[in-house]
């Protein structure tokens, strides 16, 4: 009995094995309209650093990715900071029989913040001029996974930082009756 199951094992292992060869070569044989994916193709036209984006003819500069997503993030932060600064620019109420009136706001947007001072004077019966000015502070940063760089204590991503103070100011007239 023994001997039977020892010969049926080595029948279903050349069985298999004939399987498996016949499903790699399968696998390696190209399907008609598809051409292989290079991943790696580097483009020597513009000169060292230039690659195929995989699946196209497209030529392109990984650095020049890395510089574009920090670019973008760095005008998505300031136009965040640009809307906060104008929602902390709120016209202040000038009731009858005053002739001041001073507004103060703090706003945030997305992640933005902004102060703002605004300002009103009557200047001659319903004839007023408002003024203000805003602060925000744009502060961000960006992380590059697809930049990383080797070292003795392991992989280093680059990172951007910044921080700027931004202004916005308004002047307005205002006529009311």
């Amino acid at each position: 009995m023994w001997k039977q199951m020892k010969a049926a094992r080595c029948a279903f292992g050349r069985h298999l094995r004939a399987i498996l060869a016949a499903a790699a070569l399968v696998l390696a044989i190209p399907t008609p309209g598809h051409a292989a994916v290079e991943y790696e193709k580097v483009c020597s036209i513009y000169g060292a650093g230039f690659f195929y984006i995989p699946g196209t003819d497209t030529c392109t500069n990984a650095q020049q990715a890395v510089q574009s997503q920090f670019d973008l993030a760095r005008q998505v932060t300031r136009a965040a900071t640009g809307t906060a600064m104008a929602t902390s620019l709120v016209n202040p109420f000038l009731p009858a029989g005053t002739n001041y009136a001073i507004s103060t706001h703090w706003a945030v947007f997305d992640g933005q913040h902004a102060a703002g001072v605004v300002g009103m004077i009557r200047i001659q019966g319903n004839l007023s001029l408002t003024m203000g000015i805003a602060f925000g502070l744009d502060r961000g940063s960006l992380t590059s996974t697809s930049n990383r760089t080797a070292t003795e204590s392991g992989v280093a991503l680059p990172a951007q930082s910044w921080s700027d103070v931004r202004t916005l100011g308004r002047v307005g007239l205002q006529y009311s009756w």
